[in-house]
């Protein structure tokens, strides 16, 4: 009878080590849908690369495109109720329900990527972000990735504002608003997987995406006759984000993966534009594609509309957009960009 107890004690012994080291190392499976094309996948499965490799394996995440689960305007949404774990976004696309989220959009903030990454780390524009986001969903934000990007291509030579008059361009608000006010154009907006048919088919005749890399793996250059320089939109700000939910049941050296994987993320996704954006650029001229520059006063024409309008619209539409609002005047005032 002892000998039956002590068996039957050993056995359970055997199973919570067993059940232990099972749970230890069982594998979590997340569903991740980022706010690019399905061309720009390789990113994000690099980020899913590191994580799986920092974790041991215990973490895995399936990386979907724009549009593949669920529409970018709902995507906040969507992971703040546990229908996938994680996303990647733009600010601006969420600005129906974050307003601060448009800034993203203003044209010509910043003039390069180290002025870009000063905003949101060193005078706080990501910690407005993310205070504003985390308020209104039940998401983490795990970090931003800043992005010397935001290109412009048309289907004809454009080589100023006013060469964009009459054109339906794919842009967002407010730079959509400047160059409807300047020029006469309109905008629309739709998703990057449906850029090439518009383009094609004369419904849009000018789009606004990432960069020359990005703009040359989605094929654009086949249906368009130049790309525009310089750089509209050095102020992007996508963060990568977690359910809420997801996050508190992590161990704490899980959470520092998540986090730390965004930061060497970003580093691998620079380095990459880096050395891919001139090539991309020369391979579009080579197939006929004319690269043209905005002039100079036509840009301090966009800076000065982005100054007026965060002056007197933008920093008017509650504490969060006030807070952005006063954290990129007082960078752009120190990088020299405005009196």
């Amino acid at each position: 009878m002892k000998s039956k107890k002590w068996l039957v004690k050993v056995a359970f012994a055997i199973f919570m080590v067993m059940a232990f080291s099972f749970q230890a190392n069982a594998k979590t499976v997340w569903k991740m849908q980022h706010s690019w094309g399905a061309a720009e996948n390789h990113f994000f499965e690099h980020y899913a690369k590191i994580v799986n490799e920092m974790s041991n394996g215990e973490i895995e995440i399936k990386v979907f495109a724009d549009g593949e689960l669920v529409d970018v305007e709902k995507l906040c949404d969507m992971v703040a109720a546990g229908t996938l774990q994680m996303g990647h976004t733009h600010p601006d696309y969420q600005m129906g329900s974050v307003p601060v989220g448009e800034l993203e959009a203003a044209p010509y903030l910043f003039g390069n990527l180290k002025e870009e990454m000063a905003a949101i780390y060193r005078y706080g524009l990501g910690d407005i972000y993310k205070e504003a986001f985390e308020k209104r969903y039940k998401i983490k934000v795990l970090g931003f990735q800043a992005d010397d990007c935001g290109a412009l291509m048309f289907t004809k030579e454009v080589n100023s504002i006013k060469d964009m008059k009459g054109l339906n361009i794919n842009i967002l608000d407010p730079y959509a608003t400047f160059l409807h006010d300047l020029a006469g154009a309109s905008s629309v907006y739709m998703g990057p997987e449906e850029l090439y048919t518009a383009l094609s088919r004369n419904v849009i005749q000018g789009v606004e995406y990432g960069g020359a890399k990005a703009m040359y793996d989605m094929s654009l250059h086949e249906v368009t006759k130049s790309f525009l320089l310089p750089r509209h939109q050095v102020a992007f700000f996508p963060f990568y984000f977690i359910s809420e939910k997801v996050w508190n049941k992590l161990p704490a050296n899980h959470q520092s993966i998540l986090v730390h994987a965004v930061q060497a993320n970003t580093v691998y996704m620079a380095s990459f534009y880096a050395e891919k954006e001139q090539e991309a650029l020369r391979l579009m001229q080579e197939k006929g594609i004319k690269v043209t520059s905005l002039p100079d006063e036509d840009v301090q024409t966009l800076t000065n509309k982005s100054v007026e309008w965060i002056k007197n619209d933008f920093a008017k539409r509650g504490p969060f957009c006030k807070k952005a609002a006063d954290a990129v005047l007082k960078a752009m005032k120190d990088f020299g960009r405005i009196e």
